[in-house]
């Protein structure tokens, strides 16, 4: 009877583990197949890019094939996409950004007018912009980037507590302080057409300053990785941001990015 009784209760353990492996197996070819999809998001959004921006052949004449790929015509292609996002950029009131990547300097515009500028110590890409087609990505350029969000270490404005003196007595000139060495400075500039801008302080083997951009890195990777995961139980492609990276000193740095509005433009010079 002990007997009978064992191997009924083994039965519904063994459909219950079949079902568990089943259903364990289903979750693995989801998400497998889903990074895969994930994977491919840049080829996607290289596709996106070439559809909207490539060159449009006339019915007659035009361009061939080979100045499209001739390297003295990309260069000068792309500086003039760059003058022309600068005068859209020019028509503004407001402060803008300029990054030349051909001689590594960062200015800050109004009207046309360098107020202010910097050399740019290190500069990353992402593949986008090297695996596109280069007239696309010249003709993507030729138009500002319109900042839509941004996310910082730093306040764009900083709040300075004083406390009024009683009298002439305890009066005391202000003094500007000087934050650079008590805060790191770290920004990611988002666009409105899906690209991003890290504005990253030198750290000069500070390792303060090297755990802060670490720290701040790790931040937007889990930040992509939990849109990443909604996107997965929504069933919904993961859309790729393209990114520039740039090291600046952290004192100009600071001055860049409370320069420009909080809804800026930046033109890009590849």
């Amino acid at each position: 009877m002990e007997a009978e009784i064992n191997t009924n209760t083994e039965e519904p353990r063994k459909q219950v583990s079949g079902k568990k492996i089943a259903a364990a197996i289903v979750i693995l070819l989801f998400a497998s197949g889903y990074l895969f999809l994930s994977l491919q998001a840049p080829s996607t959004k290289t596709d996106s890019i070439e559809k909207e921006h490539a060159y449009k052949r006339p019915e007659k004449g035009g361009l061939n094939d080979t100045l499209l790929t001739d390297s003295t015509f990309i260069a000068l292609n792309r500086q003039k996409a760059f003058l022309q996002a600068r005068i859209t950029m020019a028509a503004t009131d407001s402060a803008v950004l300029s990054l030349d990547m051909t001689d590594s300097t960062a200015r800050v515009e109004i009207k046309g007018v360098t107020v202010y500028s910097s050399r740019m110590s290190s500069i990353r890409i992402s593949r986008v912009f090297t695996m596109s087609d280069q007239y696309a990505i010249t003709s993507l350029l030729s138009k500002p980037f319109t900042i839509k969000n941004s996310i910082a270490s730093i306040p764009r404005e900083p709040v300075v507590h004083k406390v009024a003196p009683r009298d002439t007595s305890e009066y005391k000139p202000y003094e500007v302080p000087d934050t650079s060495k008590k805060e790191y400075v770290n920004i990611i500039l988002e666009t409105d057409n899906g690209f991003r801008l890290y504005i990253y302080q030198e750290t000069a083997g500070s390792m303060p300053a090297g755990l802060h951009r670490f720290a701040f890195d790790l931040a937007d990777r889990l930040r992509n990785a939990g849109y990443i995961i909604r996107c997965m139980f929504t069933l919904r492609m993961p859309v790729y941001k393209p990114y520039i990276k740039i090291t600046l000193p952290a004192k100009e740095a600071r001055a860049i990015y409370r320069a420009i509005p909080a809804k800026g433009e930046f033109a890009v010079r590849l």
